[in-house]
């Protein structure tokens, strides 16, 4: 299994989110997150400025999912994300040892729900 972590910027989230539901995507996670990264500009449309640090307003999307569905899953990404412009975002994977649902016990890949 693996966990996805990707950072996004805010106006591609509908996109994104829309890409993964047609992929039948089990389930995420969204909140909003503040950072800077490559896109560290000020003419960059996302910039902010706090405490003389600069930020930039970003979506932190995590999914958990099957080895084969990684690539998959990262095509959606870079399909929903992609405008080849700096502040596009990244994704990455990293590997998960179990997982275990509460409601039923299950753990594994059963944990995150049937194979698409």
């Amino acid at each position: 299994m693996k966990y996805m972590l990707a950072f996004v910027p805010p106006d591609r989230l509908d996109a994104l989110v829309e890409e993964l539901s047609e992929r039948h995507v089990h389930g995420l996670s969204m909140s909003q997150a503040q950072g800077f990264g490559q896109e560290h500009d000020p003419l960059h449309p996302e910039h902010r400025d706090h405490a003389g640090v600069d930020l930039v307003h970003k979506m932190r999307v995590e999914i958990v999912c099957r080895d084969a569905e990684v690539d998959d899953l990262l095509a959606a990404f870079y399909q929903a994300a992609h405008t080849g412009r700096p502040g596009d975002g990244k994704v990455f994977v990293i590997d998960v040892e179990d997982a275990f649902r509460l409601k039923t016990g299950e753990r594994g890949e059963a944990a995150i729900g049937p194979p698409r």
